[in-house]
């Protein structure tokens, strides 16, 4: 009898263990739970956030392609481009005058 007692006594302990244990890991399971629904919600937002950028960027290339393309097309009509050339060899002309006059400058003053 006493060896029974001691056999239910390590039995209720055992199996009460086993318990105490099962509810530990079902608490565990619950943190990991939470875990992964913290981390799957956290991925979802980052991905819809993601997708805006991707569709902000690619508007972005679509029209600054098309702007670039609709100035090339500009530019190919021969009295476009020959205005432009001109307005541009009309500058390059005024900074060349203003180093010459700055050189006349520096060059008077060196004589005197």
């Amino acid at each position: 009898m006493k060896k029974l007692g001691k056999i239910l006594v390590s039995a209720t302990l055992l199996v009460g263990g086993i318990i105490n244990s099962a509810n530990a890991q079902s608490v565990d399971d619950g943190k990991k739970d939470n875990f992964f629904k913290r981390a799957f919600r956290d991925m979802k937002e980052s991905a819809k956030l993601q997708r805006q950028i991707d569709k902000a960027n690619y508007q972005a290339t679509k029209l600054e392609s098309k702007a670039f393309y609709q100035e090339q097309k500009r530019k190919s009509n021969p009295s476009v481009r020959t205005a432009a050339m001109r307005e541009e060899q009309l500058k390059e002309l005024e900074t060349a005058n203003k180093r010459v006059e700055d050189a006349k400058k520096k060059l008077d003053e060196v004589k005197k």
